[in-house]
This record gives structure tokens, C-alpha cells and sequence, in this order.
């Protein structure tokens, strides 16, 4: 339940809801350098300051020595050697100036000033010496174009000085000084970061010739800069951010924060909220761009924290409505707020108080003498905090203003009093119902006192009427005066299960609330805890909706009870849905090969649930063969399904003996195909069972599975027969996922996989994050990050990461691989990171099978996997009679060079079309084919037999230019391998001049970087590599 409570807070609330030979440098030149810098300080966080200014004065020996800052601004006078600091600070873009005003005298000498001139960067200058000693000589240069915050080191190698240097552009010096004679060596040891800079020298190494050395040059261009993100709004929490589907930037307070990692110029960045700060969304200026230059992107989070009172409860004619926010609210601009009407039409009045934070509060309230408009309201804010930033998303909250009250209490009501007081009330909720009759406004209410009412009290259940709310949680002893929602204090149970449940269907379950077809306007239940029968029935649910699209369910925990055949939460036929921020249980079901679902929907018409902030759990069962269900669609038209945000969607571990399934989300072989919409935003967790699911959706419809901006967190844990984060049929749309799959362990076949496509389709499975576990049995065993069979042309399998578990079956059907294809449709396998795992025989990065029509493997890199077995082990395998694959720029990784494997293995003979620009590393055999091991790469790099005798082709242009290198990366092998490159990997690697995708890993537009140029495998580096 803390899980729960955390997710609710921490969820997006959907908007459906809130809606630069050295010449002396110019006066102008550094003017133009301080206003360029003056303005970058608008938008790079780096600090701007205030900066010191120090110097270092060495060999002086009289007295009386006066230096002076910027004309006058201030002086310091010195006496003696050593290190001596202005109390004058000056910001980045700032000229600093430092002169000698008066020489030292007794004795009389001659001092002079190196690196005294130029404009503050981003750190406190101390690269300036005063020299008053005429044997020794200082050693000094010129700097332009520093722009990373991080400044930039200069090390002498001869003596091993090193020199940190803040000036943006201008003068810096060492600050040791040297006898005639001297031999320096200056050069760049650490560049700047943020912007990323390549700093180079010139004129570095020399002797001091009986001068100062002056004419080292320093030229600095960015080669890669930072993503900022300005947050605003945000009072408590973390707000969390991840650029690129990669690296993750948490942040807790307002103001600027900054990725760690820049991004290389012309690449681009794609920003996205992973998880919001308890009670705020966050929303983002620009989610995605290209990098020119550094880039700042504002975080709002402004946001309603609280409302009282609640949302979707009911509003008296006048009473307040009190609303908490995350910063000061701008109170004259709520007037725009709109949805709430009054009576007389005056002028609604707001007031601004303080609860946590400086006037954070807003009241509205009618004038005195005015009041509400009775009937169903959505007050709509329109208000601007005090630092000028709306609310991050539009601010809808519904209410009843109700026309007509009754009142219902445990402890004082009576069926016999009139119900109309919080002193007469009724005892029953049916009996409240029945006394209202009908609502002819449909804006009537009946409130209820915490306690537990029987939903069998009158009739076998309360049957909700047209317009007429129910709502619970109203405070014990308060008078109605306390309403506490989130308590579910008032407890609708069925205390007998009613004789007439012995004929329930799934088409009619036993319930304890039911809502039908005469409900046509807005009807709300919100704040009951709802639980069905303890006895049980065929068909049980908790609650029934038949042919409505009317009835909100807001705010209640709802158990579906016992059922015989099947159980569900929620009930629904032939409705469209409106649950926010429930918490719904499956209940449980008591026969073999019986289902327990939290939500089960069925309609023979399209439909399009509102689904948001809930919590919905699968039943259970200790019995053999059942299906526990979070979420499942039956219905033969089609579902919608968009507005299905911001939820826990579970199902339950059941018995791991027999064929039980547990699955979170599912829609079945019934459904349309023209089923659609996308999936996002939802935390979808499979429990254990035979087989573990995540989510399936056995038709090929038109529902994708996560956007371009934001995707679901799938997991599925422990199975027998299998676990899969995703089972689909037919295609489908699967981006930005983070899917985590767990084990399975059988003594039959068993298969674990991340994304499970079967029946043809065209499937797009891009930019997810997929973790999967082992298969284990005493036969064959699979294990997949991402498999499909007989997907059609348009298919893409692009930018995933994928790492994979163990494949611990026995016989040779058993495998692990990374990718699994079967199609003879020349699909894209493009942008992969590929890790993949152990196999007792089968160990494919890449698995080809029955593939002839020039499927396209670009730009993966891609380790094979361990296998014990010779020959069984490769990053590329190709099963015959597979031919006409088109294999380029990827870094193929064999984990066991040994005899038999191979970079790429193709077992018949079928001519692949192209194998070139690839990177081989660790594998003495590069290609085996048909056959014949091809071990050198000769003739333009081709790979060839042994001694350069035979090629696999002559054709340079479709099988050259391949490399045998260690590519270097950050980590080849290991438990967890990192695959970006580093400076010691090649520029034969990083520098290729074989352009054929635009996007990598990194994002799209990335490929060719700023150089021209791409990098083989599946991340676009640009930064120092090894020529």
C-alpha cells in the first residue's frame, strides 16, 4: 500500500485533470568578448561570479611596490614575495586589468606584469606574476574562446607546473619563473567541460632565450555543450529527468542543474519527466532539439498540491474552496479562473494566506450574499505564480453543488427519520436512494457518515440512480462537517450474498453497487470502501456498471469478494469508464481454472476508459489454473486507450504448479483490431505464475505501447512455463519502455522475454530499456530481449538497450539472444546495445533465421553471449537457408574466442549481401561461412581465409573496409558492459566515413557529428580518440 500511496503522488496528473605571431589584444576585441560572455551568462549555469583576482610576486627585494586593478579600482601595495588577493570581486564577462602603479624602490628595481589582462571566465583568476627579478624570466600567453565552466590546466612538463586558467579570453601566465636557458614544454592536461572544449596549443615548446616568453597560444572551440534545466515551482520532492533514454538527472530544489554529461554539437538531446515530485507535475519548455549551443530548458512546477474540498466531492452552495500550490500564487490573476457559476453573478472572491510557503493558499469563496450554482461544476484555474509562471498543466476540478441532500449514518441514523439534517438521518443507503426517488436536476447527493453499511440491507444491492452521488468518508461525530475522502471510512459490505446471486453470469455478476443503463448524467461515488459478498457466488464483483458512460468512480478502495467461476474489482459491460485515484482488488475466485480480475471491461461498441491515478490489482487464487488479471479488455469492438494514465496495474502471484496465469494488462483474441491509442505513463507489474506477463494484447491492433516522449515501466517476475514483459500478436508500437522480466524454471520448455511479437505485422519496437532474467530446465530453454517472427518490411527494431540473463536448459533448441529474428521481409535492426548472456548452447547476440530479403543490420554493437559449446557462440548469427542480410558499421563483441565460434557466424550457404565497415574484436575467426573459418581481413578488408587465399568476396565496395580492433570501450566485457567509447578507442572507430543512418543511440539527427563523420556501432562519440 506505501508502494501505492507513493506512485499516486508521484505519477504526472494527467491534464484531463488539472489540465577565441600574438598581437597585443584590442580594448574592442575584449569589450566584444565581455558582452558575449555577459550574455551567455543568460543562459549557461556555470558560476558567473562574483571572482577573485590574485597575483604572485616573486623576486622582489625593495619596498613599496603598488599594484593596481582596473585603473584604479583598487590598489594593493607589497613588500614581499608571495601570493596577494584584490578584495574587488568581478563577474564572468568582466575586464580585469592588473598594472604596476609605483615600483619598488630601496633597492630600486624594475618589476612587470604577465598575464595580467583580459576577461573573467567562469572561476577566480590566478594565472598573473609580477616579475621583479632581471635574472628570471616568466612564461606567458595568449587565451581565446574559453568558455567551460570547468576553466582549463596548463602543465610545463619540464618541471611538471601546472597552471588552472579562468580567463575567457586574454592573458595568462605561469606563475614560477625561469633562469636563461629554460626549456618548457606547455600543454593542455585537462580541457574544459561544460561546454565540452577542445583547447589547442601552439607555440608550446621552446627555450628561454633571455626573454619572457610571451607568444603561447591557447585556442579554445566547443565541441559539445550542457543541457540546463531551470526548474521553478517545486516546493518538496524530487523531480527526476533523463536526456536521451540514458542519463538521469535528479534534482530537489529550484534554480538551475545541469546533466553531467554534455551533448555533442549537431546531436540531440530528447528530455523527459520520469518522475514527479510528491503532489506536483512537471512540465517542460522543450522536451527535444538539436545542440548548437548550450541549452536551457525550463522545469514548471507549479502545481495544485492540495484541494479541499476534495476532488469530485461535494461543494455546499457556499461554502470555500481552499487550494494549496507549490510557490506564492499571483491572487489577481485567478480572476480569469473559470467553471464555477453563482447565483446572483457576482464576482467570486479570492484570498491569498500562507500555509507552508508565502501566500501558497487560495480561497475562493461566493460574495457574502451569494451562492453556487447547484449541479455538476469543473472549476478551471487560470492563475500565475508570483515569479510569473502558470500552472504547469490546466487545473480542471469537478464538484456537486447539490440541489438536494439526504443523510446517512451507522451510529445515529434511522431508516424511519426523514434523512433531510445531519441530525435525522437515515441508516441505509439504499433507503436514502429510494427516499430521493428520482433527481430531476440530477445534482442530488447522499452523504455518508463513516461506519459499515450492508449493500443487501434493501434489495440485493444499491442500485445507483440517474443523478443521484454517493459519498463517503464524512468524518464519525463531525456533523457531516469533516469530509476525509482518502479514509474509505464508510464500508459498503455485503454481509449475506443474496439468494439471487446463485444466478449470476458474467454478463450479470453478483454485486455490491450496480449503475445501469438509466444513468445518463454525471453520477459519482467517491470515498467508500466497497467489498461483495464474504459468501460466494458464480459471478461476483464489487461493483457493476451496465451500458453506462455516466458513473465516476473516484477516491474508493473497491475488493470484488469471492467468486466461484470469476471475480473482478470492477464490472463493466458496454461502459465507458471514469475511475480516478481508486484502489481495486480482484477479490478471489474458488474454482479451478477460474479468473480474478481488477478491472474487467467488455462492449460490443468503441469505447475509451478514463483511467488515472489508480491502483488496480488482479485477484488471487491458491487454486490450479487460474488467471489473475490486473487490467483485461474482452469486448469484440474496439477500446481507446489514451486516457489510461498514471496507474499501478498489478496481477497476483499465484500457484506456480500448474497452467496459472498472471498477467497485469491484457487484451484478448476477442477484441477489434482497430483497437488503439497509446499506453503510457503506468507502472504494469505481471506476478508469478505459470507464465508472467507485463502486458499482452493478443490481436493485431493498432495500440501502441508507450510515446515518443514517455513509456511505462513493464515488469513481469517469476514463471514456470514462461515470463514476458510484452506478448503480443501482430505488430504494435513499443518506445521508451523500461521492461524488467524476471525468471523461469521448469522441467518443461520455458522462455523468457522482454518483447514477444508473433503473427506477422508491422512492429516499431524503439528506444526501450529492456532486463531480462534466465530460463532454467532440464530441456530446452529460450531466452530473448527482443523476439519476432514474420514481421513485414516496415518493421524497426531501433536504439534499444538489451541485456540479457542465462540460458540453462539442455538440448540444442536452447538459446539466448539478444534479438531474435524469423522474417523473410527486409526489416531494420538499427542503434542497438546489445549484452547478451549465457546459453549451456546457444549464445546469439543477433539470431537471423529464415531471413532472404536483405534485412538491414546497421550500427548495433553487440556482444555474442557465452556458450560452452564450440560454434554455438557469435554476436551475428545466420541459420540457413538464411541469405541477402546487409551487415554494416556495427562492433560485433565474441566474449570466448575459441575454436568454432565466430564475429559472425552464417551456417549454410546463403550469400549475404553486404558485410562491411564492421569492427571484429576477440575473435580469430571473423566470419565463418559455409564452412570455411575467414580469419584476416586483406583486399580493401575483406574478410579472408587464413594467409589472405580466399575472400568471402571480391566485391570491396559490399564486403570491405571491415576492422579487426579492441574497440576500448569504457568496459568490452563484464557483468554490466559500457559501450561508449573512450579516448584510447580508435578513430578508424569513431571516424568512419560510411553514412547510412541519420540517428543513433544518442537520438535522432545525431549521425554524421559535428565532424562529418559517425562512429561504427551504436553511440555517435565525438570527443579525443586514438588516431
Amino acid at each position: 500500500m506505501m508502494a501505492a500511496k507513493f506512485f499516486r503522488n508521484a505519477i504526472l496528473i494527467p491534464t484531463f485533470l488539472f489540465q577565441a605571431c600574438i598581437p597585443s589584444l584590442s580594448k574592442g576585441f575584449l569589450q566584444s568578448v565581455t558582452d558575449f560572455l555577459q550574455l551567455r551568462s543568460l543562459v549557461n549555469t556555470g558560476p558567473s561570479g562574483p571572482f577573485k583576482i590574485s597575483f604572485t610576486v616573486s623576486g622582489l627585494l625593495g619596498s613599496g611596490l603598488a599594484i593596481n586593478l582596473n585603473s584604479g579600482a583598487e590598489t594593493i601595495i607589497v613588500n614581499a614575495d608571495g601570493n596577494y588577493e584584490f578584495t574587488t570581486v568581478l563577474n564572468s564577462g568582466s575586464n580585469f586589468n592588473v598594472s604596476i602603479q609605483t615600483q619598488p624602490t630601496l633597492p630600486v628595481q624594475t618589476c612587470s606584469v604577465s598575464g595580467g589582462s583580459g576577461v573573467v571566465g567562469h572561476g577566480n583568476i590566478n594565472s598573473i606574476i609580477v616579475n621583479c627579478d632581471p635574472l628570471r624570466y616568466t612564461l606567458s600567453g595568449t587565451i581565446t574562446g574559453l568558455d567551460g565552466i570547468t576553466g582549463l590546466i596548463l602543465t610545463n612538463s619540464i618541471d611538471g607546473a601546472t597552471l588552472n586558467v579562468a580567463v575567457a579570453s586574454g592573458t595568462f601566465a605561469f606563475t614560477q619563473t625561469y633562469l636563461d636557458g629554460s626549456s618548457y614544454n606547455v600543454s593542455v592536461t585537462t580541457q574544459p567541460n561544460h561546454p565540452v572544449q577542445n583547447c589547442v596549443t601552439t607555440n608550446g615548446v621552446g627555450v628561454i632565450a633571455s626573454a619572457n616568453v610571451t607568444n603561447i597560444t591557447i585556442a579554445c572551440t566547443s565541441v559539445a555543450y550542457p543541457i540546463y534545466v531551470n526548474v521553478v515551482g517545486l516546493s518538496s520532492g524530487t523531480l527526476a529527468i533523463r536526456n536521451n533514454n540514458a542519463e538521469l538527472l535528479t534534482i530537489i530544489t529550484n534554480g538551475l542543474h545541469m546533466f553531467p554529461t554534455d551533448v555533442v554539437t549537431n546531436n540531440s538531446y530528447n528530455l523527459q519527466v520520469v518522475s514527479n515530485p510528491t503532489n506536483h507535475q512537471c512540465t517542460l519548455s522543450s522536451s527535444t532539439g538539436v545542440v548548437t549551443g548550450s541549452i536551457t530548458v525550463t522545469a514548471n512546477c507549479f502545481s495544485m498540491l492540495s484541494v479541499n474540498p476534495s476532488l469530485g466531492g461535494v461543494l455546499q452552495p457556499t461554502e470555500s474552496i481552499r487550494l494549496q500550490f507549490s510557490a506564492a500564487i499571483n491572487v489577481g490573476s485567478c480572476t480569469g479562473s473559470t467553471g464555477l457559476n453563482t447565483n446572483l453573478g457576482f464576482p467570486v472572491q479570492f484570498l491569498v494566506s500562507t500555509t507552508a510557503i508565502t501566500d501558497d493558499t487560495l480561497t475562493v469563496t461566493p460574495a457574502p450574499t451569494d451562492s453556487w450554482v447547484y449541479g455538476n461544476s469543473t472549476l478551471t484555474l487560470n492563475c500565475i505564480s508570483n515569479s510569473g509562471h502558470s500552472l504547469s498543466t490546466t487545473v480542471n476540478i469537478p464538484y456537486l453543488v447539490p440541489s438536494t441532500i439526504r443523510y446517512v449514518s451507522q451510529i445515529s441514523g434511522n431508516d424511519a427519520f426523514d434523512g433531510l439534517t445531519p441530525f435525522t438521518p437515515k441508516r441505509n443507503i439504499q433507503e436514502a436512494i429510494n427516499n430521493l426517488g428520482v433527481c430531476p436536476t440530477f445534482d442530488c447527493a447522499v452523504l455518508v457518515e463513516g461506519g459499515w453499511y450492508d449493500s443487501t440491507a434493501i434489495g440485493d444491492k444499491i442500485q445507483l440512480i440517474n443523478g443521484i452521488s454517493l459519498y463517503g468518508g464524512y468524518v464519525a461525530g463531525s456533523n457531516f462537517g469533516t469530509w476525509d475522502p482518502d479514509s474509505h471510512s464508510s464500508q459498503i459490505l455485503m454481509i449475506a450474498t443474496p439468494v439471487s446471486c446463485a444466478a449470476a453470469t458474467l454478463v450479470s455478476p453478483c454485486a455490491a453497487i450496480a449503475g445501469d443503463v438509466s444513468i445518463v448524467n454525471d453520477t459519482t461515488v467517491s470515498g467508500f470502501f466497497i467489498k461483495s459478498g464474504p459468501n460466494t457466488a458464480p459471478y461476483m464483483a464489487g461493483v457493476f456498471l451496465d451500458s453506462t458512460a455516466k458513473v465516476r468512480l473516484i477516491n474508493n478502495a473497491i475488493d470484488g469478494g469471492t467468486g466461484i467461476n470469476a471475480s473482478s474489482g470492477i464490472h463493466s459491460i458496454n461502459s465507458n469508464l471514469f475511475l480516478v485515484k481508486n484502489l481495486i482488488d480482484g477479490g478471489k475466485c474458488t474454482l479451478a481454472s477460474c479468473d480474478a480480475i481488477g478491472l474487467y471491461m467488455s462492449s460490443t461498441f468503441p469505447i475509451s476508459p478514463i483511467l488515472l491515478l489508480n491502483v488496480i490489482s488482479g485477484g488471487d487464487s491458491t487454486l490450479a489454473n487460474v488467471r489473475s488479471k490486473g487490467v483485461q479488455y474482452v469486448g469484440t469492438s474496439t477500446i481507446t486507450v489514451s486516457n489510461i494514465l498514471g496507474n499501478i496495474i498489478l496481477s497476483k502471484d499465484l500457484n506456480l504448479t500448474s497452467s496459472t496465469d498472471s498477467v497485469a494488462f491484457e487484451v484478448t483474441s476477442a477484441a477489434s483490431a482497430g483497437s488503439n491509442g497509446t499506453l503510457s505513463g503506468n507502472i504494469l507489474k505481471g506476478g508469478a505464475g505459470n507464465n508472467s506477463i507485463g502486458i499482452r494484447i493478443q490481436v493485431a491492433s493498432a495500440i501502441e505501447i508507450g510515446s515518443t516522449t514517455q513509456g511505462n515501466t513493464i515488469v513481469s517476475t517469476n514463471g514456470v512455463l514462461g515470463t514476458y514483459g510484452i506478448h503480443l500478436i501482430g505488430g504494435h508500437v513499443v518506445r521508451r519502455n523500461a521492461i524488467n522480466v524476471g525468471n523461469a524454471t521448469s522441467t518443461a520448455p520455458s522462455t523468457v522475454a522482454g518483447v514477444y511479437v508473433t503473427g506477422g505485422g508491422t512492429a516499431t519496437i524503439e528506444n526501450n530499456t529492456i532486463e531480462v532474467g534466465s530460463a532454467t530446465s532440464t530441456v530446452s530453454t529460450s531466452v530473448y530481449g527482443i523476439y519476432t517472427t514474420n514481421s513485414n518490411a516496415t518493421t524497426r527494431i531501433i536504439g534499444n538497450y538489451i541485456h540479457t540473463g542465462g540460458s540453462n536448459g539442455t538440448g540444442s533448441a536452447t538459446t539466448a539472444a539478444g534479438i531474435s529474428v524469423g522474417t523473410p521481409a527486409n526489416i531494420l535492426v538499427a542503434n542497438n546495445w546489445i549484452q547478451n548472456g549465457t546459453s549451456n548452447n546457444n549464445a546469439f547476440g543477433i539470431e537471423l533465421k529464415g531471413v532472404f530479403s536483405g534485412i538491414k543490420i546497421y550500427h548495433n554493437t553487440v556482444s555474442s553471449g557465452s556458450s560452452p559449446i564450440a560454434g554455438k557462440e557469435s554476436p551475428i548469427f545466420i541459420t540457413t537457408p538464411s541469405s541477402a542480410a546487409d551487415i554494416q558499421n556495427n562492433v560485433l563483441l565474441l566474449v570466448d574466442n575459441t575454436a568454432g565460434n565466430a564475429c559472425i557466424i552464417n551456417s549454410g550457404s546463403g550469400i549475404q549481401s553486404a558485410i562491411k565497415y564492421n569492427v571484429f574484436h576477440n575473435c580469430a575467426s571473423l566470419v565463418y561461412h559455409n564452412s570455411i573459418n575467414y580469419t584476416d581481413l586483406c583486399g580493401g578488408a575483406i574478410p579472408t581465409t587464413a594467409g589472405c587465399v580466399t575472400p568471402i568476396s571480391a566485391v570491396v565496395a559490399n564486403f570491405g573496409n571491415n576492422l579487426n580492433l579492441n574497440p576500448n570501450f569504457v568496459s568490452n566485457f563484464g557483468v554490466t558492459a559500457n559501450y561508449v567509447p573512450t579516448s584510447a578507442t580508435s578513430c578508424l572507430i569513431t571516424k568512419s566515413t560510411n553514412n547510412i543512418l541519420t540517428d543513433s543511440l544518442n537520438g535522432n539527427g545525431t549521425r554524421p557529428g559535428g565532424d562529418g563523420a559517425v562512429s561504427l556501432g551504436a553511440i555517435e562519440y565525438e570527443y579525443a580518440c586514438t588516431p
